[in-house]
């Protein structure tokens, strides 16, 4: 059965979104999971990736921004604002309001929601429909 794990942040900025995310990816990649993230749009993508490369002083989260189809890095995380561009991977990161529909190119997605009404509102319309669709859904709630 695949995965979601909602995670509700605390706070709705896009700093603390993309920390958050940098945390989740270290975890998946220091786990050896491939891992995807799904971007709002490029420039997202561009600040996320610069992010992902100087996370920690004492390490890097290698990744690709992927703008084609062309296979990348091994290892490596990849980010793209296009849906059509992803990959197959264990886990994909969704930062998007993008529907996914049976998302059969990950078997764990992760959806961020910031500490906004709006985006709490459309995180419970997908948490319905996922449950709906028999994927074991949980909801995290990070301080």
């Amino acid at each position: 059965m695949k995965e979601v794990d909602f995670y509700i942040l605390s706070k709705d900025d896009v700093e603390s979104t993309m920390m958050f995310v940098c945390k989740l990816s270290e975890k998946a990649y220091k786990m050896k999971k491939s891992i995807n993230i799904l971007t709002p749009n490029h420039s997202f993508s561009e600040k996320l990736s610069e992010l992902l490369w100087g996370f920690k002083k004492e390490s890097f989260l290698p990744n690709t921004i992927k703008i084609s189809k062309e296979k990348e890095l091994s290892n490596s995380i990849s980010v793209t604002h296009n849906g059509d561009l992803l990959g197959d991977s264990d886990v994909l990161i969704n930062l998007s309001d993008q529907d996914l529909g049976n998302y059969k190119n990950a078997n764990r997605l992760i959806e961020i929601i910031p500490n906004n009404e709006e985006l709490k509102k459309q995180a419970r319309i997908k948490y319905k429909e996922y449950k709906e669709s028999n994927y074991d859904v949980r909801s995290h709630n990070i301080k």
